[in-house]
C-alpha cells in the first residue's frame, strides 16, 4: 500500500531542513497610490563540494489592509532577472531561479516569494556576498529598503516547521517567523 503524497508536508519538511544563516527586514518603497508595507527575507545557504552554491531568499511581505475591489498587488520579485543582477553581482554570479511556490503555505494577508541565487564561489563568503553585494543589488532592482542583516547563530539547531499552530487570520510577523523557523 502506498502512502498519499502531501505536497504541503513535503514543502514544510524541505523548508525545515534548510540551512538558515540570516534574515533581514525590509520595507517596500511606497508610492502615492499604496500604503507602507513591511516584510522579512529569510536567507539560507547551500554549498556544493567544489565551493560554489546558492542562497535561497524567502520573502514574506505583509499585504496590509486590502480594500474590497482592490486588484491584487504585483509580485515583489516579478521584475527581478538575471540580466538586472549580473552587472551588480559580478563574475561569481551564475544564475537566478525563481521558485514557484503557488502559495503552498497560504497565510491570509501575507505574500510569500522565493528565489535562489547561484554563485561559482560562496563557501565561507556568505557575509561579504550578502551584505556587500546581494542586498545592495536587490535594493537597486526591487522597490525595497532593507534593514541590517541579522545573522543566525552557528551553534543554534536547525529550526523545525509546524510546531506552533496559529490561526491564519490572527497571524503577526513574529508568529509567522516562529511558525516558519521554529521557536527562538
Amino acid at each position: 500500500m502506498t502512502r498519499e503524497f502531501d505536497p504541503l508536508k513535503s514543502y514544510r519538511t524541505l523548508k525545515a531542513n534548510e540551512k538558515m544563516i540570516a534574515y533581514a527586514g525590509f520595507e517596500v518603497k511606497a508610492d502615492e497610490s499604496s500604503d507602507r508595507r513591511e516584510g522579512v527575507v529569510k536567507i539560507s545557504s547551500f554549498h556544493r563540494p567544489y565551493g560554489g552554491g546558492y542562497l535561497t531568499l524567502t520573502f514574506m511581505l505583509d499585504q496590509g489592509e486590502k480594500k474590497a475591489g482592490t486588484p491584487s498587488r504585483q509580485r515583489l520579485c516579478e521584475n527581478l532577472t538575471e540580466e538586472s543582477l549580473r552587472p551588480l553581482l559580478g563574475k561569481d554570479f551564475e544564475r537566478l531561479v525563481k521558485v514557484a511556490l503557488d502559495s503552498p503555505e497560504h497565510v491570509k494577508g501575507w505574500q510569500v516569494e522565493e528565489i535562489n541565487v547561484y554563485f561559482r564561489s560562496i563557501e565561507e563568503r556568505e557575509k561579504v556576498v550578502i551584505e556587500e553585494k546581494l542586498i545592495p543589488a536587490l535594493e537597486t532592482v526591487l522597490p525595497c529598503k532593507f534593514g541590517p542583516v541579522e545573522w543566525w547563530p552557528v551553534s543554534r539547531k536547525s529550526p523545525t516547521a509546524g510546531k506552533e499552530k496559529v490561526r491564519a487570520d490572527e497571524i503577526s510577523l513574529r508568529a509567522l517567523l516562529r511558525k516558519w523557523f521554529g521557536p527562538g
